[in-house]
């Protein structure tokens, strides 16, 4: 839905990226309350963040990759994505553990910075 009404605006792929991430920073320090209201609204939030925020991505890669190289630019991406979930997961694992609330605010403090700072910060 939230693509739906993205591709009615006239809005550049680079700002879907921040606003997504700023939209799923919201989500997730709403999530660390734990009050159940609040995580569904959090789910939402961090749902209509995401869809928009990978189409862009796709938009992104498709606006900046050199025609001959863009099946390997595209592949490598999804690959490095996968990992970077898997190296999250590894290392969030056990801040979890010891708290929840608390992996989920620095979660959501990573994810504001990449709001502010933009697509190519790291």
């Amino acid at each position: 839905m939230a693509n739906c009404v993205l591709a009615c605006l006239v809005v550049a792929p680079d700002a879907v990226i921040r606003l997504g991430a700023l939209v799923q920073a919201a989500g997730l320090a709403m999530a660390a309350t734990g009050r159940p209201a609040a995580l569904i609204g959090a789910a939402l939030l961090i749902g209509a963040g995401e869809g928009p925020q990978l189409t862009a991505l796709f938009a992104i890669r498709h606006r900046e990759s050199p025609d001959h190289l863009r099946s390997q630019i595209f592949t490598t991406g999804t690959s490095m994505k996968i990992t970077g979930f898997a190296v999250g997961a590894a290392l969030a694992g056990p801040l979890a553990a010891r708290s929840l609330p608390g992996a989920l605010l620095l979660a959501a403090g990573v994810a504001a910075v990449a709001g502010v700072r933009g697509p190519g910060w790291l």
